[in-house]
C-alpha cells in the first residue's frame, strides 16, 4: 500500500516542470541524504522524502561528489600507492 502512494507521488513529481520541481526542492531546508551529508536534492513532497535528481532521470549528486573526489584523489596520487576505492553505502532506490 505505501509503495503504491509512493509511486504515485513520484509520478506527480515527474509531471512537475523541472523548474518547479527544483524550485520546490531549494526552498526547503536542506536534508541529510541516507548516503551521509547534506543535500539540496532531497525533496520533501507529502510528507516523504523524494531525491530530485533521481526524479529527474539523472544520477544521485551526493554519489557523484564522492566518485569524483576519490577520482581526483587518485589522478594527483603515485602510481606506486594502492589506488582508493569508491566509497560504498547503502542504496534504496527512489532516494538520493
Amino acid at each position: 500500500m505505501m509503495d503504491d502512494i509512493v509511486f504515485k507521488l513520484k509520478a506527480e513529481l515527474r509531471k512537475m516542470r523541472r523548474g518547479n520541481l527544483l524550485g520546490m526542492g531549494f526552498n526547503q531546508k536542506e536534508k541529510n541524504c541516507l548516503l551521509g551529508g547534506l543535500c539540496p536534492f532531497l525533496l520533501e513532497y507529502q510528507r516523504i522524502l523524494f531525491c530530485v535528481s533521481e526524479i529527474l532521470g539523472q544520477e544521485c549528486q551526493i554519489e557523484r561528489q564522492k566518485l569524483d573526489s576519490v577520482r581526483e584523489a587518485q589522478s594527483k596520487g603515485d602510481n606506486s600507492q594502492k589506488p582508493a576505492e569508491p566509497p560504498v553505502g547503502t542504496w534504496l532506490p527512489g532516494f538520493c
